[in-house]
């Protein structure tokens, strides 16, 4: 076997709260690391709350569309801050830090 390439791939979750904790969710990141850089996608929601009551990231998508508000935006402002530049060297670093016997 020869293997190629190599990607890290990592689930990294962070719980965020939003317009003065009327909304509170964990949102989930799928990062990708690899030889040309670190990949970063938000990828899911989950424990999403609104008003102190458990609901779906869509149910609340949904309610907000209703009186003109972007849930999506919203969540975008708040997690576009999530990664530090240390976080990114650390995802590096893991990368790095894989070995295989299969890789020349």
């Amino acid at each position: 076997m020869n293997i190629v390439n190599k990607t890290l791939m990592v689930d990294i979750e962070n719980d965020i709260t939003l317009e003065n904790g009327s909304i509170s969710m964990t949102v989930i990141h799928q990062v990708y690391v690899n030889e040309s850089g670190v990949d970063i996608e938000l990828a899911d929601y989950s424990n999403v709350k609104f008003l102190g009551k458990e609901i779906t990231f869509s149910k609340l998508r949904e309610t907000l569309k209703n009186i003109d508000i972007d849930i999506d935006l919203l969540v975008g402002e708040k997690t576009d801050k999530l990664f530090t530049d240390e976080d990114i060297e650390y995802l590096q670093s893991l990368y790095s830090s894989i070995k295989s016997p299969y890789t020349k």
